[in-house]
């Protein structure tokens, strides 16, 4: 992946995930106020490109991710598949982006020392709160209805750091630990595997979706 494209992934996750928070993606689906507030922070992600790369640049890929947020809009009026809408949306934004990169190849470069650590940094930002984000957005529906109880937003605490073990792990090549922390993971939750099929089913698919994006996105940044 060049490094122009590594950039400017970095910021549109920045942008869409970071400084968008989970009440704003709400009220966004039925106020169009809240689309025009969330383009105006996208952009905010977007300043560093003007001081590193050509002004246009900046503009294609702010005003564009506007105009896909707004059509995504109109859309929820006439359908509630959500998950399809949302995997249209990002497929849409992900081609921009990639659009854009090859428009202005070669328009941003950095010592490999530093292109080493915006790998990494961009890496963090997608294995977190991105996948959680696609997680929901995916599989919500086959939540277990009733779960025992625990400590709230722990699941998704957990993800967290179980992404960003995996991240740590494949960027040093300690492959061989992987199993164990999927390991620890599954006996901590034994009881409740046990107890539940449908938790059992609902956990496999979620450390499933944890690992493949994961592998995913080391692969997509490291050796595409």
């Amino acid at each position: 992946m060049s490094t122009t494209m590594i950039m400017i992934l970095g910021m549109h996750i920045l942008g869409d995930y970071y400084l968008q928070t989970d009440k704003l993606a709400q009220k966004k689906q039925h106020e169009f106020g809240q689309v025009l507030i969330h383009s105006i922070l996208y952009a905010i992600a977007f300043v560093p490109l003007l001081f590193i790369a050509p002004w246009l640049m900046f503009v294609l890929l702010v005003v564009s991710h506007a105009c896909i947020d707004s059509l995504k809009y109109l859309l929820r009026k006439v359908t509630n598949r959500t998950a399809v809408l949302f995997i249209l949306d990002q497929t849409c934004h992900i081609a921009i982006l990639y659009g854009v990169s090859l428009l202005y190849q070669g328009s941003i470069s950095l010592p490999i020392d530093w292109e080493h650590l915006l790998k990494i940094i961009v890496l963090i930002l997608c294995v977190t709160k991105p996948v959680s984000v696609v997680f929901m957005e995916l599989f919500d529906q086959y939540r277990p209805l009733q779960q025992n109880s625990g400590i709230q937003g722990a699941g998704k605490v957990i993800g967290y750091l179980e992404r960003l073990l995996l991240t740590a792990l494949l960027v040093v090549g300690e492959y061989g630990v992987i199993g164990w922390i999927i390991a620890a993971k599954t006996l901590a939750r034994s009881k409740q595997l046990s107890d539940s099929q449908a938790f059992c089913e609902y956990f496999l698919v979620g450390t499933l979706v944890s690992i493949l994006s994961t592998f995913t996105l080391y692969l997509a940044l490291y050796r595409w």
